[in-house]
């Protein structure tokens, strides 16, 4: 029990603190808050992880070393990314609208700060979708807490599934404000992600890059639309 122990207080206080963090910087209506967390969130487990003699590497931190791995992980990415909008362009938003989810006004009404600004959208762009986002969130969800988790229910078969399966709950859960249709999507693009993750050798590039890929289009739509799409 107290080898289990250890792992679950760990993700606990992570876990814990990205809250706070995120809950202060809404308070202050602070722009970026998801992504402060996630990096505070992110400074935490990292300590932990130095006591235990483990690095960001070790998680799959890496960068391709071969034109090889280059393509190979480039088209995996572009596959995710093909993935995920097929998922949610064919299936997930259908499906959702059928049964009246959808994802609140407040969601894109965050973005128009933005609106009409280029040099404002491409500063947000960079650091809240691309460090924040796509390396922040796969570092912390993808390389620490599945991997932690893990260290919880094991890495058989078995404890990789349930792993995986509490993983993308919680991220979907990370996405409570874009109301139960965003938390539905987000849960099945983390089991995406999980897997790809997974398929490339616990490497954390083409999840990054995807997330990358995904969150700029989505983005960049917003904006030349002038919000007409979100």
């Amino acid at each position: 029990m107290k080898n289990k122990l250890s792992p679950i207080l760990e993700i606990t206080i992570v876990l814990s603190i990205m809250h706070i963090v995120k809950a202060v910087a809404d308070h202050f209506k602070i722009n970026g808050a998801g992504s402060i967390a996630i990096w505070c969130a992110i400074f935490i487990a990292t300590l932990f992880m130095k006591r235990r003699k483990a690095m960001w590497r070790d998680l799959g931190l890496l960068l391709p070393k071969e034109k090889r791995q280059w393509f190979i992980n480039i088209g995996l990415a572009l596959a995710t990314v093909l993935v995920v909008f097929l998922l949610m362009g064919l299936i997930l938003d259908p499906i959702l609208s059928h049964f009246g989810l959808e994802k609140p006004a407040e969601v894109a009404n965050r973005f128009q700060f933005f609106l009409g600004k280029p040099i404002l959208f491409i500063t947000y762009l960079i650091t809240v979708v691309w460090i924040g986002a796509a390396l922040g969130e796969e570092l912390l969800m993808r390389g620490y807490l599945l991997n932690r988790l893990t260290d919880v229910f094991g890495t058989n078969k078995i404890g990789w599934i349930v792993a995986m399966l509490i993983h993308a709950i919680i991220f979907g859960m990370l996405h409570v404000y874009q109301g139960l249709a965003g938390i539905i999507t987000t849960t099945f693009i983390a089991l995406i992600f999980g897997t790809v993750y997974l398929v490339a050798k616990k490497r954390l590039f083409p999840v990054i890059l995807a997330h990358l890929i995904i969150n700029t289009i989505s983005l960049t739509a917003f904006y030349l639309t002038g919000g007409a799409v979100n």
